[in-house]
């Protein structure tokens, strides 16, 4: 007798050490017959009867322990349990023990606090990484897309810049061995000279620009202007070239003055570049407008178009290198990066370029350029007398 009752106190003395807690209680009743060391600690109290094992308030995803599940042998649920002003979460697993007319039932409780929150964190990590892995995979695909895209780039440049060349060299040996006959032929191959020239220039400006941009080399000599007087002498500029392509450019009426901080030379390149794609991009007989308003903070300086417009799935891309680079055999003339750059450079100046656009009725580009001071203070200086200009 005194063996067994060695046995069972080594038995009890297992079960009170153990870091599992076990509750023997009856599922009738409630009543609590046993609960060990473990249990007791977890549930900060002697349990007296089994309802005290049921949390205060749900708090999910830990559903609330029933009482009455403790009729389902096998019984295994995730739980929280309030221990004085703290919870913690736990899982139970309940076995039938004992004659089946006595409804015993076992209650293994396990803390699984430190388990779940490690699940909690490793999910967190595995999702971090699968969008760190979704980034890299975006990342390869859009260089790819531009390692294709330069390809195509340095093709379509190479031929763009043979053009001129070889209109210029052939035109030169006209020249060169006397096959013209009146002076009006001779101003004619010159014309065509200086015609082809420019369109070089503007063509190794582009690429220059492009690269500099991406560089992060690109200067600015920011300056408070009159953007109204600006605006308005650079728009007249463009009368003879409207007049070459039957536009009608409207008269701008504006006199107001409009104080802006901008670099001279890089918004002549932008509003010049809008003025240009509103004419060349027109329908015969249509008309480009200036307007020049104060809108708060920035100056905004618009070029509206009559002409065929963009439609709204293709805005998007006006000012997307990536885009521009790839779909560049599609430009008419030129390395199609004008507007891309045109963007770029109004950024640096602490501006914004941007359109709408509607098919059939035509298009609207506009700037808007800070009034006040937003960028750092060095880009606020004159731009050196002797200065390189934009091939430079």
């Amino acid at each position: 007798m005194s063996e067994e009752l060695s046995l069972l106190d080594f038995y009890k003395f297992i079960a009170e050490e153990a870091q599992l807690g076990f509750v023997v209680c009856n599922t009738k009743s409630g009543e609590v017959k046993y609960s060990n060391k473990a249990a007791m600690n977890y549930m900060a109290m002697k349990i007296e009867n089994v309802s005290e094992m049921k949390p205060l308030e749900d708090k999910p995803p830990c559903r609330s322990f029933d009482p009455s599940l403790l009729d389902q042998d096998g019984l295994h649920q995730d739980i929280l349990v309030r221990k004085k002003d703290l919870y913690f979460m736990a899982v139970i697993n309940v076995k039938s023990i004992g004659p089946a007319d006595q409804n015993l039932r076992l209650v293994m409780i396990q803390d699984v606090t430190m388990q779940k929150k490690l699940e909690r964190m490793l999910d967190a990590k595995q999702a971090e990484l699968k969008s760190a892995f979704e980034d890299l995979l975006k990342q390869n695909k859009q260089l790819m897309e531009l390692d294709a895209a330069k390809d195509k780039f340095i093709a379509l440049t190479t031929h763009e810049l043979r053009t001129p060349v070889a209109a210029i060299l052939a035109t030169a040996d006209v020249l060169k061995l006397g096959f013209y006959d009146t002076e009006e032929e001779l101003k004619e191959f010159i014309h065509m000279i200086h015609e082809q020239g420019t369109h070089l220039i503007e063509l190794v400006n582009d690429i220059l620009d492009f690269a500099k941009i991406r560089a992060g080399k690109m200067d600015f000599f920011v300056e408070a202007h009159d953007a109204t007087e600006f605006s308005k002498t650079l728009f007249k500029g463009y009368a003879q070239m409207a007049e070459q392509n039957e536009v009608h450019l409207q008269t701008f009426e504006c006199s107001d003055k409009h104080l802006a901080y901008f670099d001279t030379l890089r918004l002549n390149q932008v509003i010049s570049n809008m003025i240009t794609n509103a004419i060349k991009y027109n329908v015969k007989g249509g008309s480009v407008s200036l307007n020049v308003e104060d809108i708060g903070e920035f100056i905004k300086i618009s070029v509206i178009d009559t002409g065929k417009g963009i439609a709204p799935d293709q805005q998007g891309k006006v000012f997307d290198e990536f885009e521009t680079l790839g779909q560049v055999s599609t430009h008419h003339k030129g390395t199609g990066l004008g507007m891309p750059i045109s963007r770029k450079l109004v950024e640096g100046m602490g501006g914004k370029l941007l359109l709408t656009s509607e098919p059939g009725k035509g298009s609207t580009f506009w700037v808007e350029i800070p009034k006040n001071k937003v960028l750092d203070e060095e880009l606020y200086r004159s731009r050196p007398s002797q200065s390189d200009d934009l091939a430079a």
